[in-house]
């Protein structure tokens, strides 16, 4: 004799693919018979509280439907790599500390797992590549605390081609900026640190000082250098200006 919970299980199968459907993403009806209820599951994808409101509006066939949505290992590398560029990733408290941070932080976001463009894409391509382990054969998936390792221990400036100065061809946002690649190169120091963990390039001079001071730069290097001359060239005006004009104030006759 069929039980009310296998008599439910077509209904919520049909649930399950409508909002599938609506949200692009897999849903999966399952029963817990301890607690005699059944909740719905999925990876990514819209937030529960999105969920929530969809199911409300379905009406009595989603009465006490319960929602659970689960985070993959790529929604928490991108949300690692955000959060290292904005300084702001907890290194401190282990990879069960900093999966809980970004779990909490990913908590309100819609479908955490989408990158915001091909550089971004990118960069999380190759963090997870790096994080699976070697000889694991086709079936290998990324390691968590791995990524989040590599992360905080490397920063994530190696995540772009750092010998790739970005050409006319070059649509995809991935390859180096002229002060982007200067910065690869030659920063030192507190510059350094900056451009390995949050992207932070040189100051423009120093860039373009570093290239012309190194006894054997490269033809991108080169390259580098002459593309950003304007740039220099506008900001050192400003500068004079601003000095000339306020030097030349104090030469004035007061009234």
């Amino acid at each position: 004799m069929p039980t009310p919970s296998s008599r439910r299980r077509p209904r919520l199968r049909r649930l399950a693919d409508r909002l599938g459907a609506q949200y692009r993403t897999a849903f999966e009806p399952q029963y817990d018979p301890v607690r005699r209820c059944w909740t719905l599951r999925w990876y990514d994808g819209p937030t529960p509280a999105t969920v929530q409101s969809a199911l409300r509006r379905l009406g009595p066939e989603s009465e006490g439907v319960l929602v659970r949505r689960d985070l993959t290992t790529r929604s928490l590398a991108l949300a690692a790599l955000r959060e290292t560029r904005a300084g702001a990733m907890h290194r401190w408290v282990g990879s069960w500390g900093q999966r809980y941070h970004l779990a909490q932080l990913l908590a309100d976001q819609e479908h955490p797992d989408r990158t915001a463009g091909p550089r971004e894409a990118a960069m999380l391509d190759r963090l997870l590549a790096a994080a699976t382990p070697d000889g694991g054969g086709p079936w290998a998936v990324p390691d968590e605390s791995r990524a989040f390792e590599l992360i905080a221990r490397d920063g994530i400036a190696w995540l772009l081609p750092s010998e790739r100065l970005a050409g006319p061809d070059d649509a995809d946002g991935v390859a180096l900026t002229p002060l982007e690649y200067l910065t690869s190169r030659y920063a030192a120091g507190v510059h350094r640190a900056a451009w390995e963990t949050a992207l932070t390039t040189m100051p423009l001079r120093a860039a373009v000082t570093s290239a012309e001071a190194d006894p054997e730069p490269t033809a991108d290097a080169a390259r580098a250098a002459l593309a950003l001359l304007p740039a220099l060239r506008a900001q050192l005006n400003r500068d004079l200006d601003r000095a000339q004009a306020r030097l030349g104030g104090v030469l004035q006759p007061q009234v």
